[in-house]
């Protein structure tokens, strides 16, 4: 499983790298044409003498957040009034970045520029086409990111009932026969650990309640991923289905931590409640903050 993640990371960088990155050396030379085109009197004296760096520093820019860092430090070296930065600039996607210069070109007084009307329209539409070409880039970015995702989580749920489905009917012939005896570990609480294996995700225990009554309970850490979560109960739902009993069918229960407030029931149909007592009841939802998948059956309340 983590071989199979890491080939996946490793595939997703390289397509970012390839074929997505960001056009830093185009947005570096826009903050230089600036850069020239502001009055160097209007700067802080120590400015000739960092001026060199700076433009080095622009050109040999890896990223997006390099040039917010430079940008910031051409602004507070200019007008000798101050030492501060005029405008602040926070750590911004390319994008928003393109648009900040946008509009930092029109704080600055018109006798600090030395732009001509043509060359400050072209270095504008030149800013406003870097934008442009970013967010589709951006777009291209996520949709090839979610494809990745959904990759991974397609694995991780697939992993997950393959060790499902081999430990369902153990699990609810445990249940039908009582006191699920055979996958538990023995113990003298009222709560005992289960030999069977679900995988890193899953927690599972058999408890116990103050009627004697024994109940298995799964539980499946999605890390928050709504959309994992929905995948491993789609899946668990689709097992329980292609097993189910004659006689027993699909309902719900209101439970107001789970997502749609309910939780899925599958119970034996009987017109008497002593002939629905005698099998296992079985519950699966997915709860509401966590996004936790949430599986159990319960033994008969009246034991054969």
């Amino acid at each position: 499983m983590n071989f199979i993640k890491a080939i996946f990371f490793l595939l997703f960088s390289f397509l970012l790298n390839v074929s997505f990155s960001q056009d830093v050396t185009s947005l570096s030379n826009q903050i230089l044409t600036l850069q020239e085109n502001i009055n160097q009197k209007d700067f802080l004296k120590s400015w000739k003498k960092e001026k060199k760096n700076f433009e080095k520093e622009c050109l040999n820019a890896k990223s997006d957040k390099q040039l917010i860092v430079l940008l910031n430090h051409l602004i507070s070296t200019y007008n000798s009034s101050t030492n501060s930065a005029i405008f602040k600039i926070p750590d911004l996607r390319y994008d928003a970045f393109c648009n900040v210069l946008l509009n930092l070109i029109k704080q600055f007084p018109e006798e600090s520029l030395s732009f001509s009307k043509v060359s400050l329209v072209k270095w504008e539409s030149a800013v406003n086409e870097l934008m442009v070409i970013e967010k589709v880039r951006y777009e291209k970015e996520i949709e090839l990111k979610e494809a990745v995702e959904n990759k991974e989580r397609l694995i991780v749920r697939d992993s997950i009932l393959l060790l499902f489905q081999k430990n369902y009917n153990l699990i609810f012939e445990g249940a039908n026969r009582g006191s699920f005896n055979t996958i538990i570990e023995k113990n003298n609480s009222n709560k005992y650990d289960v030999k069977l294996s679900f995988g890193g995700l899953a927690t599972s225990y058999v408890i116990v309640d103050e009627d004697d009554v024994y109940q298995f309970k799964l539980f499946y850490n999605t890390s928050k991923d709504e959309k994992l979560a929905n995948l491993i109960q789609e899946g668990i739902y689709n097992v329980i289905n292609k097993n189910l009993p004659s006689g027993f069918k699909e309902g719900k229960m209101f439970e107001g931590n789970f997502v749609t407030s309910f939780v899925k029931i599958f119970d034996f149909q009987a017109d008497k409640f002593a002939d629905t007592a005698k099998h296992p009841g079985i519950e699966l939802g997915t709860k509401k903050d966590s996004f936790e998948v949430y599986f159990s059956i319960t033994e008969p309340l009246f034991k054969r």
